[in-house]
C-alpha cells in the first residue's frame, strides 16, 4: 500500500474509534455555517496551548507512537550496528521519560515500512498491510512483555458515533473507499475517495480528511446513506505544487479547525559527516472557507506533525520532529540523530498540549 507519507518521503518533498476512557468532555453542538465563518471572529484565545519537555534515554528517531493511560507507547528507528540501516525498537515510557519496558519486535513489523500502531478495545495493536503475504495484526502483551500475533486480521474502526462507524480500504494507486455502516438498518454506503484518515462531525455532516499520491481532500458528507450524491470536496491541496499540507482537522467549540503545516526544509551537511535536514516548517490553525484555507491562530513551534490516532471525537494524538539526521555511510562513532526533537501532540478541543523529547544520549 501507498501512502501519501511514503511518496512523500521518496519525492523528498514532504515527509502522515473506540473512546479512550481519559478524556470526554461534552462535544460542543453549536450548528455552524462551515462555509461562512468570518476568521476575524474567532479569537486568538480560543486555543489553550502549553508545552513541556521530557529527555528520554534512547538514541533513535521517535515514528509511529502514541499516549494511552499516562504513558508513551513508541516505535524507534535505531542504528543497527551492523549495517547503515536503522532497525525498529519498540519502548514503553512513563511520563517523566524513564523507559518501562523494552519490546521485542517481530520480524512481521520490522519488515513492513507502513505498518500502524492503534489503540484498540483497551489494548495496543500494530497492522501490517503493505503486501498481500503480510497483512497481519499483532497485539502488546504487557504482562509478558511481548507482541503477540492474532490468528485473524482485525479491520480498524476510523470513526464511530451513534449512528455509523466508519471503515476503509487503502491501496494507493488501486484506489481507496470510504464506508459507513449505519448501526441501525446495518446497511453500509461507500463512496471512492483517496485513503481517509480522519473524521470529524460537525452538526448533521461529516468531513473526511484523505490523502493520495497527488492529491489531499477534505471531503463533507451531508447523508452517509446517499455518499455518491452527498459528498462534495471542500478543500484540495496537490502535494506536487504545494509547500504545505494538513496533518489533521478538530472540532473545538463547535467549528471545525485544521492545522496548517508548510514544508520548508534545509538540506545541509554536520561536519561533513551527516545530512541534515532541519525542518522550517510554520505551524497555523485555521479555517475553510469556500476551499481556502484562513489562518486564525499560529503556533511559535517549527515542527512537522502527523496524526498518530484519532481516539475519540474530541481527543486525537500526533507525533512531530524538529529535524533529521542522516547518516552518510557507516560512522560508529557518530550519533545518527544528535539532539533531533521530536514529540507528541494532545488535541482536545480547544486545548493543545505539546510534549518534546530529546534524547539524553544526543551529543
Amino acid at each position: 500500500m501507498i501512502t501519501k507519507t511514503a511518496c512523500l518521503m521518496l519525492m523528498i518533498s514532504i515527509m502522515f474509534g473506540i473512546v479512550v476512557k481519559r478524556h470526554n468532555p461534552q462535544i460542543a453542538k453549536r450548528n455552524s455555517d462551515y462555509n461562512s465563518i468570518n476568521p476575524k471572529q474567532v479569537s486568538r484565545e480560543i486555543f489553550k496551548v502549553s508545552r513541556d519537555t521530557i529527555r528520554v534515554n534512547i538514541d533513535g528517531k521517535l515514528d509511529n507512537a502514541l499516549l494511552i493511560h499516562d504513558k508513551y507507547y513508541a516505535f524507534y528507528e535505531v542504528r543497527d550496528p551492523m549495517s547503515t540501516l536503522p532497525i525498529k525498537k519498540f519502548y514503553i515510557i512513563k511520563k517523566n521519560g524513564k523507559i518501562e519496558k523494552e519490546i521485542k519486535v517481530p520480524e512481521g513489523i520490522h519488515n513492513d515500512y507502513y505498518s500502524k500502531l492503534y489503540y484498540w478495545h483497551d489494548r495496543i495493536m500494530v497492522n501490517t498491510e503493505s503486501y498481500d503475504d503480510n497483512i497481519n495484526t499483532y497485539y502488546l502483551d504487557e504482562d509478558k512483555g511481548e507482541f503477540v500475533k492474532s490468528p485473524e486480521f482485525i479491520k480498524i474502526t476510523l470513526f464511530e458515533d451513534e449512528n455509523y462507524q466508519v471503515t476503509s480500504t487503502c491501496k494507493g494507486e488501486w484506489g481507496s473507499t470510504t464506508y459507513f455502516k449505519n448501526k441501525l438498518t446495518k446497511s453500509t454506503s461507500s463512496v471512492n475517495s483517496g485513503c481517509p484518515f480522519l473524521v470529524n462531525k460537525l452538526a448533521d455532516k461529516y468531513f473526511v480528511n484523505t490523502s493520495d499520491m497527488l492529491d489531499d481532500d477534505i471531503l463533507e458528507i451531508s447523508d452517509p446513506m446517499k455518499m455518491e450524491v452527498a459528498t462534495k470536496t471542500v478543500f484540495k491541496n496537490n502535494n506536487l505544487d504545494s509547500h504545505f499540507y494538513i496533518p489533521t482537522s478538530f472540532v473545538a467549540k463547535g467549528i471545525l479547525y485544521h492545522i496548517y503545516n508548510s514544508s520548508h526544509n534545509e538540506l545541509g551537511l554536520f561536519e561533513k559527516k551527516e545530512r541534515v535536514i532541519v525542518t522550517k516548517d510554520s505551524v497555523e490553525i485555521g479555517i475553510i472557507n469556500n476551499g481556502e484555507f484562513k489562518p486564525v491562530y499560529r503556533l511559535k513551534d517549527r515542527i512537522n506533525i502527523q496524526l498518530q490516532q484519532q481516539l475519540s471525537p474530541d481527543y486525537q494524538i500526533c507525533t512531530f520532529h524538529t529535524e533529521e539526521r542522516i547518516q552518510i555511510g557507516f560512522k560508529k562513532d557518530i550519533t545518527p540523530y544528535r539532539e533531533a526533537k521530536y514529540g507528541f501532540i494532545e488535541i482536545m478541543g480547544n486545548e493543545i498540549k505539546i510534549h518534546y523529547f530529546i534524547s539524553k544520549k544526543g551529543g
